[in-house]
C-alpha cells in the first residue's frame, strides 16, 4: 500500500514548482475533480491540468497551497487542510481584484489508488 500522506505531499509540490509533467504522472486519466463551493467540475487529467497551467500563467503566477496545517488519512483518502495563497493577476471574483494578494483556507480531499495515483480530487474552501 502507498503511503497516501506522502503522495498527496508530493502532488502538492508539483503544483507549487508548476511542475505540470510531475503532476501527470500522478494523476490518473479518469480523475474526478471539483471545487465544491466554486461550483466547478471537471473529469479527466488533461482538462484539469489545461486549467492548472493557464491559472499558473495567466490569473495568479504565484499561486501556491502553504504547508499543510493538518493531514488526515483514513485508507486510501487524504484530507488535507491548508492555505491557498497567490496575486491576482486580473479580477477572479472570490478570490481578489487584480494586484491583490489574496490567502484562502483550502480542504482537499484526495483518493490515490494502490499505485499512488490519485484518482479523485475535491477541494473546498
Amino acid at each position: 500500500m502507498t503511503d497516501v500522506a506522502a503522495a498527496s505531499e508530493r502532488l502538492i509540490e508539483f503544483y507549487n514548482a508548476k511542475d505540470f509533467d510531475g503532476m501527470a504522472q500522478m494523476i490518473a486519466p479518469d480523475l474526478d475533480f471539483a471545487h465544491f463551493n466554486r461550483d466547478f467540475h471537471l473529469t479527466g487529467r488533461d482538462a484539469l491540468l489545461d486549467v492548472l497551467r493557464q491559472f499558473a500563467a495567466q490569473f495568479v503566477p504565484d499561486r501556491r497551497f502553504e504547508p499543510a496545517e493538518r493531514v488526515t488519512v483514513a485508507g486510501d483518502i487524504v484530507v488535507r487542510e491548508a492555505w491557498y495563497a497567490g496575486t491576482a493577476a486580473v479580477d477572479l471574483p472570490g478570490f481578489g481584484a487584480a494586484g491583490e494578494a489574496f490567502r484562502l483556507k483550502f480542504c482537499s480531499v484526495m483518493r490515490f489508488d494502490d499505485r499512488g495515483i490519485l484518482v479523485e480530487w475535491k477541494d473546498h474552501g
